[in-house]
C-alpha cells in the first residue's frame, strides 16, 4: 500500500485520534493508531479500549493511493514526526515485515508497526435511534457541566456525566459531591424511550475539545452499553459507565431565605482578589458577610495578612448572613455562566449555595459552604 496526503490534513486528523489514547494502557497494539485505506478514502482509528475515535479523510483529500488494506502505526513519536517532516506532502508506503516508510524527497523513517490481526475489533455502526443536536449547543452542555465531575475513583459513577432524556428534555448532571451542575436543553424531537446513562468523563471532556462552536449536527446514537457520537467526518464511541447514578434533586433547596441578584464579572473579580490570601490553598475558603445591601468577602492568611472586598447588591432580605465556601468551586461555577447577573440563592450557613443565571432557567449550579464561623 502507498499514499501521499497533505501535512496538515494528516495534522487535524491525527489531532483527534490521539485524544483516546493513554500511556495506562497494558496492551500494546492500543499504543498505534489503525490506518486503513479503502474505496473511500483514509480512515484512522485510536482506542484505549474504552475511548474510541475514528477520522475518515475522504478521497479528495488524499493526493495518491494505491492498494487497500490496514496498517497500525506507533504513536510514540509519529506525531512530532509529521510535525517536523519539511515538506507539505508526506509519502507513505507499508513494506515487508510490517514496516512503514514515511518520506518526502529529503528525508525518511522507517518505523516498525504493529500486526493489525492483533487489533480489538471496534464496531463504530449507528443504530436507527439517532438523537440530533447542534455541535455548539452539546459544546455548551458539557462546558457548563463537566467542571464538576469527580477525579475520586472511589466512586466511579460521579467521575461520570450523568444523561437523562425524558421527551423532549435532556439533562446533564454532573456533581464530585461537594457541587454540582445541571444543564436542561429542549430537543427537536420527542424521544420515545426514557434515557438514563453515565458517559465517563475522559470521554466527554475529549468530545467537547473535538466539537466546534458551531451549528453541524451531532448525531447521537446510544446502546446497552455504549455510545456514539458522529460529528462531520468524526466518531468518537465511548463504553458507559455501569450502575444507577445518585438522585440529585433532593439536594437542591426549593426556598431561600436569600435572593441576591449580583453582577456576574463585579463577584467574579472580588471572589479571585480575596483567594489570594486564604489559608487554605486546596479549597481556598472565603468568608462572605451579608447586611442589607452590602456584601464583605473577605480572607486571611497566618503568613501573608487579610483582605477585604465590599460590593453593593440587590437582596431581598435585610438580616445578617456570615457563610464561607471554596472560592475555587465558586470561580469554577462562574466561570462557564455567559449572562451578565446571577441570582446568589441562600438560607443559612450550612445549607447549599445556588447560583444560576437571572434570565436562563436552563443552568443550576451548586455548592456546599463550609462550616467556619
Amino acid at each position: 500500500m502507498k499514499w501521499s496526503i497533505e501535512k496538515n490534513i494528516l495534522l487535524e486528523a491525527l489531532n483527534d485520534v490521539t485524544r483516546a489514547l493513554t500511556q495506562r494502557t497494558t496492551i500494546p497494539v492500543l499504543n498505534g493508531i489503525v490506518f486503513e485505506i479503502n474505496k473511500e478514502g483514509i480512515s484512522l482509528l485510536a482506542s484505549d479500549s474504552e475511548l474510541s475515535i475514528k477520522v475518515n479523510i475522504k478521497e479528495n483529500n488524499i493526493n495518491y493511493k494505491e492498494g487497500e488494506g490496514k496498517v497500525i502505526i506507533q504513536s510514540k513519536s509519529f506525531v512530532e514526526m509529521i510535525k517536523k517532516m519539511p515538506t507539505d506532502i508526506i509519502n507513505f508506503e507499508v513494506e515487508d515485515d510490517l514496516k512503514i516508510k514515511i518520506y518526502s524527497e529529503t528525508n525518511q523513517y522507517r518505523l516498525n508497526g504493529y500486526n493489525p490481526i492483533d487489533y480489538p475489533n471496534i464496531n463504530m455502526e449507528a443504530n436507527e435511534k439517532v438523537i440530533i443536536l447542534k455541535a455548539s449547543m452539546l459544546k455548551e452542555v458539557i462546558n457548563q457541566t463537566s467542571y464538576a465531575l469527580s477525579n475520586q475513583e472511589v466512586r466511579p459513577l460521579l467521575t461520570g456525566l450523568n444523561l437523562k432524556i425524558n421527551g423532549d428534555i435532556l439533562e446533564c448532571i454532573a456533581t464530585d459531591s461537594y457541587r454540582l451542575a445541571k444543564k436542561n436543553i429542549r430537543l427537536d424531537n420527542i424521544i420515545e424511550d426514557s434515557i438514563n446513562i453515565v458517559i465517563p468523563g475522559k470521554s466527554i471532556v475529549e468530545l467537547e475539545k473535538i466539537l466546534c462552536d458551531d451549528e453541524e449536527n451531532v448525531e447521537m446514537y446510544i446502546f446497552k452499553n455504549k455510545i456514539l457520537f458522529k460529528y462531520k467526518n468524526i466518531f468518537l464511541q465511548s463504553n458507559l459507565l455501569e450502575g444507577a447514578y445518585p438522585e440529585t434533586n433532593h439536594f437542591i433547596p426549593s426556598d431561600f431565605a436569600y435572593m441576591i441578584n449580583l453582577n456576574l464579572q463585579d463577584f467574579y473579580d472580588a471572589v479571585d482578589r480575596a483567594a489570594l490570601l486564604a489559608e487554605n490553598k486546596e479549597k481556598n475558603i472565603i468568608k462572605v458577610h451579608i447586611e442589607g445591601k452590602n456584601m464583605v468577602i473577605t480572607s486571611a492568611s497566618n503568613e501573608l495578612g487579610n483582605a477585604e472586598e465590599k460590593l453593593i447588591i440587590d437582596s431581598n432580605n435585610k438580616e445578617s448572613l456570615n457563610i464561607s465556601f471554596s472560592s475555587k468551586y465558586m470561580l469554577d461555577a462562574l466561570k462557564v455562566i455567559k449572562e451578565e447577573n446571577i441570582f446568589l440563592l441562600l438560607n443559612t450557613d450550612d445549607k447549599p449555595i445556588i447560583i444560576k443565571p437571572v434570565t436562563d432557567e436552563t443552568l443550576l449550579e451548586l455548592i456546599l459552604p463550609i462550616k467556619t464561623y
